[in-house]
């Protein structure tokens, strides 16, 4: 620790002494921020370094005191202008028909895997349209043509196993497929007219289960609604 006198004044104080810069040199302790000089000395010596010429208080700090002997003062550096809130960002018009033809998608598993309903000579019966569903329709279809059985069994993916008539079963069959190619139809004439659309407002009117306009409406589609 050093002992710190102001030029012309009696009053000693006790200090640390660094050095910041060539001009600029900082005290820290317990004393008041004074324009006038000031020497230093060891504690019990009489140093008397001459500071004299830091008779500029360049800035007063937590703690301390920066002078400086070229009469500059600290400036703070300007506040950062603040950063504007980015913009929202525009999809283009082919990411929005991207995104919607995605939303198609997902609509149309959902409705194909719910599956159908269908008149049997028991009863109204619903049968689910899970892929294994599917496949197992399909062996069911080449079992039909290759047996001379009265019943057939059929298992779903819910777990039901049920012996069908031969009637009942192909009627099943037949409901499945052309449930599953109307479906997969519709979705297709679905993202063609998405396609077709000049605006967002246009894709964003459409989803699953909207009625196609004529002007919109594929071959294949107008075959499956005669």
């Amino acid at each position: 620790m050093l002992i710190m006198k102001y030029e012309g004044l009696k009053t000693e104080y006790t200090v640390a002494f660094s050095r910041i810069s060539d001009h600029v040199i900082q005290l820290l302790g317990d004393f008041p921020a004074k324009a006038k000089g000031f020497i230093l000395s060891r504690e019990g010596k009489e140093d008397n370094w001459d500071y004299s010429g830091f008779n500029t208080i360049y800035r007063e700090i937590d703690g301390g005191v920066q002078f400086s002997d070229d009469g500059s003062v600290y400036v703070a550096p300007p506040e950062p202008e603040p950063e504007p809130d980015p913009e929202p960002y525009v999809p283009t018009l082919e990411e929005v028909k991207e995104y919607k033809k995605q939303e198609i998608m997902s609509a149309y598993q959902a409705v194909k895997t719910s599956g159908f309903d269908i008149e049997l000579s028991g009863g109204t019966e619903h049968f689910p349209l899970k892929d294994e569903d599917v496949t197992f329709l399909f062996g069911k279809q080449l079992e039909l043509q290759g047996s001379t059985e009265e019943e057939i069994s059929y298992q779903d993916s819910e777990n039901r196993c049920k012996l069908y008539s031969r009637e009942d079963m192909q009627l099943i069959i037949s409901k499945a497929l052309l449930f599953v190619n109307f479906q997969t139809t519709y979705r297709n004439n679905l993202c063609e007219w998405i396609d077709e659309c000049s605006s967002t407002e246009e894709v964003n009117s459409i989803s699953y289960g909207a009625t196609i306009p004529e002007e919109y409406q594929n071959e294949v589609y107008k075959k499956y609604l005669a």
